[in-house]
């Protein structure tokens, strides 16, 4: 029996995660939506990261070394790279999902036409066992959100899937920035 074509393929970057990978990773494998790849590029990590990950029993995930760490954005731009679908997620490695979001993103897409490149969820911050919910002002943004994108940012990469296209028609990360490389993808 052959694996079904992946529909969306989940980049997780990661450096020197050994404490959480597993997390992250379980979280998306336990999705209740299951038709993903997982690619995980490691950005040159020097603690057991790879050999957690490699342990990890499942045909669909699929290991990348960087030899030398170049950042996430590089980490991010090479998973795009190898990604075999046409939507792109986005996971850190030290977070996790809640088990229907992927089902729950991929149903909105089902639902639109194709010139919607993205969609993407609030999210829990969670530090010292409090939870914050962002974005702040609970105000759903839809459509064309270039304004309201251009007076911060409320969309993250863990909350987003994208249309493979858009990276096409954008680029990708802008891998020279040191900070917001998300908020200049989604304005781009």
């Amino acid at each position: 029996m052959t694996t079904p074509h992946p529909i969306v393929s989940v980049v997780i970057p990661t450096y020197n995660r050994e404490n959480v990978i597993t997390r992250a990773i379980h979280s998306v494998i336990n999705q209740t939506y299951q038709n993903f790849e997982i690619i995980v590029i490691d950005d040159g990590s020097t603690d057991s990261t790879a050999k957690i990950v490699k342990a990890i029993e499942d045909p669909r995930i699929r290991y990348i070394r960087h030899d030398v760490r170049k950042g996430a954005a590089a980490a991010r731009n090479t998973g795009i790279n190898a990604a075999h679908s046409d939507f792109i997620a986005f996971q850190d490695s030290d977070d996790e999902w809640l088990f229907d979001k992927l089902k729950k993103q991929m149903e909105l897409f089902s639902q639109v036409t194709n010139n919607v490149g993205v969609v993407y969820t609030g999210f829990l911050r969670v530090k010292s066992n409090q939870a914050t919910y962002f974005p702040k002002n609970n105000i759903k943004n839809s459509g064309n959100i270039l304004q309201s994108i251009l007076k911060g940012n409320f969309v993250t990469t863990q909350s987003a899937i994208i249309r493979r296209q858009c990276f096409d028609k954008v680029g990708l990360f802008d891998e020279a920035l040191p900070r917001f490389q998300d908020w200049d993808l989604f304005i781009r």
